[in-house]
C-alpha cells in the first residue's frame, strides 16, 4: 500500500505541473449512456493536447482514486475509477467500516500534527480523523451539532465541522483531544468548508452564499471570523458542496440545486466555464464533486427515481472524461450493493 500510495502522489504532482481546470470547455460531443465505459470516438481537432480514443484510456493513463461515503454499509471507501466493474467491491482499494461512520462528509489530508495521511469524516452522530495507513481512529467527537455535512483539518490541527440543519460551523482543537468545540459560528445551512492556503481563509457555503473566514488565535485557541468583504451571493439556491479546482488555485467548485458552478476568486464571480460543464452545470443535485489535474471530473449525482435507500443516496458515480480539448464523455460506475452520498477526489492537497 505504501509503494502504491507513493506512486499515486508522484503521478498527481507530475500531471498537476502541466494542466489545470481552466482548459477550454467545449463539450459538443455527448454520450449519456449508463455503461461502465463508452466507446464513442473523439472528434478530430487541431488541439495540441493529447487525444484519447476512449474514456478508459484516460482513466488508465494516470491514477484516479475517489473517496466515498457508503451510508448503506456504514463505511468509508476509496475506489479506483479505472476499474470498470464495481460489483463485489472490485474497485475498492481502501475501506474503513464502523457504525460511527454512517457519514455525509469525507476528505483526505496530509497532517504533520497527526503524523501522516489522514481521512476526515463527519455525519450521523459524529466526526473524526482516521489514520489512512493504520486505520486507527485518532480523534472522534459526538459534539457536532445537527446534521454534520462537511469537515476540514487545518495545517495546525484545527478541526472544522459544518452542520447544515444546525446552521453552524464547529471549531475543535483536535490535537489536544478535546471533543467539545472551542467555537460555534452561525452559518445558515452550512454544507461545506475548505481551507485555502493561498488566501489564508476558510471558505464555507450555505443557502446562496460563499463566505470566507479568517483564522486567528493559534492551534490551542483558534477563532474564525467572517470576512465581510469576501461574501459572495449567487442567484442559484441550495449551495451544497465545495471543493478545490486542482490545477488552478484561483478557482473553486461549488455545487447547487442547478448543477456545478466554478467560482473565480480573482474575478469574484461564478460561472460554468470549465471542462465537463455541458453535463455538470445541468445536473439537479450533486452532493459531492471534484476534479483531477488532468481535468477528469467525478461526482455523485442524485437522479429522481434512481435513488437507493434514502432519497439522497445513489449506487453510482458519474465521471466526466475529456478525450481532447474539445470532447468530453460521461462514464458511469455502478456498485449494486452500495448507497453513496458525498464523494471526494482522493488528493490530499488543499488546492
Amino acid at each position: 500500500m505504501k509503494r502504491f500510495f507513493a506512486l499515486f502522489l508522484s503521478l498527481i504532482l507530475l500531471v498537476g505541473a502541466f494542466v489545470g481546470c481552466t482548459a477550454d470547455p467545449v463539450d459538443t460531443q455527448t454520450d449519456t449512456s449508463a455503461n461502465a465505459s463508452t466507446d464513442t470516438e473523439a472528434n478530430e481537432s487541431t488541439s495540441t493536447q493529447i487525444k484519447y480514443e476512449k474514456p478508459q484510456d484516460v482513466l488508465e493513463a494516470s491514477t484516479h482514486l475517489v473517496g466515498l461515503t457508503d451510508q448503506k454499509n456504514s463505511r468509508l471507501i476509496v475506489c479506483d475509477l479505472a476499474v470498470e466493474d464495481w460489483s463485489n467491491d472490485a474497485a475498492v482499494v481502501w475501506e474503513f467500516k464502523d457504525p460511527r461512520v454512517n457519514s455525509a462528509g469525507i476528505k483526505f489530508r496530509y497532517s504533520e500534527v497527526f503524523g501522516g495521511h489522514v481521512v476526515l469524516f463527519c455525519g450521523g452522530k459524529g466526526a473524526g480523523i482516521i489514520s489512512y495507513e493504520t486505520k486507527k481512529m485518532l480523534f472522534y467527537t459526538t459534539n457536532v451539532g445537527n446534521n454534520p455535512h462537511s469537515v476540514e483539518l487545518l495545517p495546525d490541527g484545527t478541526f472544522l465541522v459544518a452542520s447544515s440543519t444546525g446552521n453552524e460551523i464547529h471549531v475543535y482543537t483536535a490535537a489536544t483531544g478535546r471533543t467539545r468545540p472551542v467555537q460555534r459560528i452561525v452559518c445558515a445551512n452550512a454544507h461545506g468548508v475548505l481551507w485555502d492556503p493561498t488566501y489564508q481563509v476558510v471558505w464555507a457555503v450555505g443557502l446562496n452564499k460563499l463566505s470566507a473566514y479568517t483564522v486567528s488565535g493559534g492551534p490551542e485557541n483558534p477563532r474564525l471570523t467572517l470576512n465581510g468583504g469576501m461574501v459572495y451571493t449567487t442567484s442559484k439556491s441550495g449551495l451544497h458542496d465545495l471543493s478545490p479546482c486542482y490545477g488552478d488555485p484561483t478557482k473553486l467548485f461549488v455545487t447547487c440545486e442547478a448543477g456545478v458552478l466554478l467560482f473565480d476568486k480573482e474575478e469574484e464571480k461564478f460561472s460554468t466555464a470549465y471542462p465537463g460543464a455541458y453535463y455538470a452545470s445541468k445536473m439537479s443535485y450533486v452532493p459531492g464533486v471534484g476534479n483531477y489535474p488532468d481535468n477528469v471530473m467525478a461526482m455523485t449525482h442524485v437522479i429522481a427515481g434512481q435513488t437507493v435507500g434514502q432519497e439522497w443516496q445513489m449506487n453510482q458515480v458519474t465521471i466526466l472524461v475529456p478525450l481532447d480539448k474539445y470532447t468530453v464523455r460521461k462514464v458511469i460506475r455502478v456498485a449494486p450493493n452500495d448507497a453513496y452520498y458525498k464523494l471526494r477526489v482522493w488528493i490530499p492537497d488543499y488546492q
